[in-house]
């Protein structure tokens, strides 16, 4: 069972946006406006991508903004991939709010493994909610903080959410990674 560091989260999300600000910002406001603007249908391509880019930066190789559109090479698994555990997490929350907090990690979680190389969503959800059931209480806490962090940018007249935003997207990768194996390989069973 992978265990998860919530500080080395915070530390990676923190360091990750200070390495690229401006690329994790637009990065940032593309995957928020695409996704809004297709009523949530482009939310698991744009946040895939995303996942790549930020995959490319940890294992040290450039990025470029554009790299946040590559979630489209693998359209149909990211769709599945975040439209599905979308709904199975809001299904959550709907029976009384307590299970949609403890699925939370399955969303990024998918989007990862999919970023990584998998190509069936269904199966991409599968290994999510097999790798976050193993670290139930870990992947709450740390999506618990990540998401604390994420919106302290509204105590900043909403400003703040441009800065604020990238640090927690960036956390997710790092908890992803780490419930993945923290090795970034995807290992599909």
């Amino acid at each position: 069972m992978a265990s998860i560091s919530i500080s080395s989260c915070v530390s990676a999300g923190f360091a990750g946006f200070k390495q690229n600000p401006v690329a994790h910002i637009v990065s940032t406001v593309l995957v928020i406006a695409i996704s809004s603007v297709a009523f949530g249908l482009l939310a698991g391509p744009m946040l895939v991508g995303y996942m790549r880019m930020l995959k490319a930066e940890d294992e040290g190789r450039a990025i470029s903004i554009a790299d946040v559109f590559k979630g489209f090479d693998d359209f149909v698994p990211s769709l599945l991939a975040v439209l599905l555990t979308s709904i199975i997490v809001s299904i959550g929350f709907m029976l009384c709010v307590l299970p949609g907090l403890l699925l939370m990690a399955m969303l990024p979680t998918a989007a990862y493994l999919v970023a990584c190389g998998e190509k069936d969503g269904i199966a991409a959800i599968k290994r999510a909610w097999e790798l976050v059931k193993g670290n139930l209480l870990g992947a709450f806490l740390c999506m618990l903080v990540l998401g604390i962090i994420g919106n302290l940018g509204v105590l900043l007249c909403v400003v703040g959410l441009v800065v604020t935003l990238p640090i927690a997207f960036i956390g997710t990768y790092h908890m992803a990674k780490q419930l993945a194996g923290d090795d970034g390989a995807l290992r599909v069973e």
